[in-house]
């Protein structure tokens, strides 16, 4: 069956909208010698916006975030509930208020694991398929 051009354009679109693009899937990490097994969502939240800054046992959280891609994408949105953007002038505004110091940024999953595995205090996320066995996985709860 030959559709005229304007509803040829028109399914095309709508089988271009509907398309998604998939994030990368995450894991949230932290040094093998942290005794954290699970965080709750929320508790994610308020470490990586700053609101939550010390560990249980009283040590001061390092969080690290990635500069860009897929990971960090798909992180900010499900867990953050904000865009990449969002976040970034979310911590702009922390920064210029004087109430908080943005998170350490780190190119990939690698640098990622690299400073988690070196820092007992530290948290990040990474591509759930670059996990290992030189950081921990924490389940979200």
């Amino acid at each position: 069956m030959i559709l005229p051009k304007h509803l040829s354009l028109f399914f095309l679109l709508l089988t271009l909208l509907s398309t998604r693009v998939e994030a990368a899937d995450f894991v949230v990490v932290v040094n093998k010698e942290n005794p954290i097994e699970s965080l709750y969502r929320s508790e994610v939240k308020n470490i990586f916006l700053g609101k939550k800054i010390f560990w249980s046992a009283g040590h001061g959280i390092d969080v690290l975030l990635q500069t860009d891609g897929n990971v960090h994408r798909g992180f900010v949105l499900e867990i953050l509930n904000k865009s990449p953007r969002q976040l970034s002038m979310y911590w702009k505004q922390e920064l210029f208020s004087g109430t908080a110091i943005p998170p350490k940024e780190y190119p990939d999953d690698q640098s990622v694991k690299n400073e988690v595995a070196a820092n007992p205090t530290a948290i990040g996320y990474i591509d759930i398929l670059q996990l290992d066995d030189t950081v921990k996985g924490v389940l979200l709860k």
